[in-house]
C-alpha cells in the first residue's frame, strides 16, 4: 500500500493522539498536531511530499509554525492562565 494511501489514517491518528494529550488547551493541542504533521511529512517518500503537504495543509498545517508564547501570567504549556490552568505546574 503506498504512502499517500495511508495518509488520512495517518492525519486521523496523529490528531486523535493530540487532542488525547492536550488537556482541552488548543495552545498545546496545536503544538502537538503541528509536531505531527511534520513528522508524517518527513517521513514521506519525496515523490509523494507534494500531494501530503497538500493534505496535511487542508488539515491545518502550517510548515511555518512557531510555537505560542506565553505572557506573563500565562502558562507556557497550555496557554491558560496560571491560577486555572490545570496542569499541575503552579503553586
Amino acid at each position: 500500500m503506498s504512502t499517500l494511501a495511508t495518509l488520512p489514517e495517518r492525519i486521523r491518528q496523529a490528531e486523535q493522539q493530540a487532542a488525547h494529550g492536550c488537556g482541552q488547551s488548543d495552545v498545546r493541542y496545536e503544538s502537538r498536531v503541528q509536531a505531527a504533521y511534520s513528522s508524517i511529512l518527513a517521513q514521506t517518500p519525496e515523490a509523494d511530499r507534494p500531494a501530503a503537504e497538500a493534505a496535511l495543509r487542508a488539515r491545518g498545517f502550517d510548515p511555518e509554525f512557531t510555537p505560542y508564547e506565553a505572557g506573563p501570567d500565562e502558562c507556557s504549556l497550555t496557554g491558560i492562565d496560571v491560577n486555572c490552568c490545570p496542569c499541575g505546574r503552579h503553586p
